[in-house]
């Protein structure tokens, strides 16, 4: 079956037989975001997981690796990784926790001006990203994300 390409659609048309389907264009809107965040973040030598990693250990300074990830909802290995990563670039450093098991996190100097520097990047990409949405529709939008991002996954098949 050939795509037929929608109005407003970008440069390339989705497919038409999938276009019912939310969970398609939930992923095909999130795609869309990611590549135009990263492609931004790329200038700063971080990724958009690195920008959520230092979002969060920003505002709970001391927080542990443990519960970045499970604040950002990832896996033990890949928050390892991400951790090494911003500590390797001076973003991020590991100090021991009280407990001496585990790394309390925080901060560098480098690691806040990057990330004053990628917020203001991503709030101008968000401001793109979602231009076609009048103030309402986003507000909207985000409270609709928002349930679905939490929802109970107990009642899936």
């Amino acid at each position: 079956m050939v795509a037929k390409r929608e109005p407003n659609s970008g440069t390339q048309p989705l497919f038409q037989g999938l276009q019912g389907w939310h969970g398609f264009l939930l992923r095909k809107a999130g795609q869309r975001f990611t590549e135009q965040a990263e492609q931004a973040l790329v200038h700063l030598n971080i990724t958009l997981r690195q920008f959520g990693v230092l979002n969060v250990v920003d505002s709970e300074p001391g927080i542990n690796q443990r519960m970045v990830g499970q604040t950002l909802r990832i896996d033990r290995t890949t928050i390892v990784g991400l951790v090494d990563d911003l500590e390797q670039k001076d973003l991020l450093e590991r100090r021991r926790g009280a407990d001496r098991r585990t790394f309390a996190l925080y901060l560098t100097d480098r690691g806040t001006v990057c990330l004053r520097d990628a917020g203001d990047l991503m709030v101008k990409i968000h401001e793109s990203f979602l231009q076609p949405l009048s103030v309402a529709e986003r507000d909207v939008l985000r409270e609709l994300l928002q349930r679905l991002a939490v929802a109970d996954d107990s009642s899936a098949l």
